[in-house]
């Protein structure tokens, strides 16, 4: 196994272990762990990317653009609490944006009936979770309209990526429906939400970068063709 690939492996590693530190922290309402440990979410995943993508495309550029802006709603809400829904949303519509523009090259090179199929109701249920919490969004009602929308275009376009890509953009869009519902459905009661929201945000982010990842014609391990020589004999 090449040293990078090994490297690529570790992180993987790395961040499934943060994840769980993260979930086993909220379980255990250790803020101070969960403070410390959401914020590497986003760096680990761009460190994943970069270990494995062979040049610079792209693509890649807008993967790193939008796990930036993920980032930033990791980390800033955070920093700025009296403005914690304004930041986590600009930021995650920032990076739902992105990863849009990143997946539609690809959609549109291999569509697939029956993933388009199933990515239809996306829509359906994002314009009945808009409905129901638009009396709670309050003046941050527009924001959230046009999130709704890059949220169902985002789940769309994943499902015609491929297998990882497709449940990794579903899950996303659980865990964005999960939030809102907490922030802007009042009286909605969910076992664990918070919980399942984290969950599925920090599994779907995997899963969605994992699939770009896989997507890639080539990677920073796979082995290179090797050219032809041309061997002159004299007589």
């Amino acid at each position: 196994m090449s040293s990078i690939r090994t490297v690529h492996l570790a992180l993987w590693a790395a961040y499934a272990l943060t994840v769980l530190v993260h979930m086993g922290a909220l379980l255990a309402g250790a803020e101070g762990v969960q403070d410390l440990t959401q914020p590497l979410f986003a760096p680990l995943l761009m460190a994943i990317l970069l270990s494995a993508a062979p040049r610079r495309t792209r693509t890649l550029t807008l993967l790193m653009a939008g796990l930036l802006c993920a980032w930033g709603a990791d980390s800033l809400g955070q920093l700025l609490p009296e403005h914690a829904h304004l930041v986590t949303v600009a930021g995650f519509l920032g990076m739902l944006l992105c990863y849009c523009a990143a997946l539609a090259p690809r959609w549109a090179r291999s569509r697939d009936p029956m993933r388009i199929a199933l990515a239809i109701p996306y829509g359906g249920v994002v314009i009945g979770l808009f409905v129901a919490c638009a009396d709670g969004a309050g003046p941050l009602l527009p924001m959230v309209a046009v999130y709704a929308i890059a949220l169902a275009t985002m789940a769309f376009l994943a499902a015609g990526g491929n297998g990882l890509t497709w449940t990794g953009g579903t899950l996303f869009l659980v865990s964005s429906s999960l939030l809102a519902m907490d922030w802007f459905l009042p009286g909605a009661s969910i076992a664990f939400s918070t919980e399942l929201v984290m969950l599925t945000y920090a599994v779907g982010q995997a899963l969605l970068i994992g699939g770009m990842i896989q997507a890639m014609p080539q990677r920073r391990w796979s082995p290179r063709a090797r050219g032809a020589a041309l061997v002159i004999v004299e007589p």
